[in-house]
């Protein structure tokens, strides 16, 4: 008995952290998604005339170690150029908002997203819109990802509570079974000696 509810209750856990997680996905890749083109490759894209939603676009399609490489090349570019500096910390942006696991952080994106929006005031039409959009979205991943580590504080608390009680109801069940042993000794000394 025990066994089958400390069974039920972790399938109870894994279920709904697993749907937790599944709905961020979802919403983070319905949101972040905004065009159906294919782009040129991230290497392709010029430093100069770079929009955000193309190099976004490009990122997609990179695999893992062409990402983490891309990720290194612009913390590169970054620490060693002053002018392009705003430009490397928009891709980095961009590449910490992917939704993989690889690179995906979302609070490091968003505290590089206000940094750059306080530093740089030449930002294009079409790139202080992708960029506000995307500071809408990772304000909405960070409350998503702070309610599951409350549900998952919960969860946890609920099952610790549970095994608590299970652990009480099997000490329980323990002692009944020691008294019914105890009875069944006395109806048979009775029995014996009647």
């Amino acid at each position: 008995m025990m066994k089958i509810i400390n069974i039920s209750v972790k399938a109870i856990i894994i279920s709904r952290t697993k749907q937790y997680f599944s709905i961020t996905f979802i919403i983070l890749l319905a949101n972040l998604s905004s065009a159906c083109q294919i782009t040129a490759p991230v290497t392709d894209i010029t430093q100069n005339s770079v929009k955000y939603s193309q190099y976004y676009l490009g990122l997609k399609n990179l695999n893992n170690k062409q990402l983490l490489l891309e990720e290194h090349k612009q913390h590169t570019l970054m620490a060693d150029q002053l002018k392009d500096k705003a430009l490397s910390q928009g891709k980095l942006i961009l590449i910490y908002s992917l939704p993989n696991p690889i690179v995906y952080q979302p609070y490091k994106a968003k505290r590089l997203l206000n940094e750059h929006l306080l530093a740089s005031s030449t930002l294009g039409k079409e790139n202080l819109a992708f960029t506000m959009l995307l500071r809408d979205q990772l304000n909405n991943q960070l409350h998503l990802l702070e309610k599951i580590t409350f549900f998952e504080q919960n969860l946890i608390k609920q099952s610790n509570a549970h095994h608590k009680i299970i652990e009480q109801l099997n000490q329980q069940l323990e002692h009944v079974n020691q008294q019914l042993m105890l009875l069944k000794k006395i109806d048979q000394n009775i029995n014996e000696r009647g």
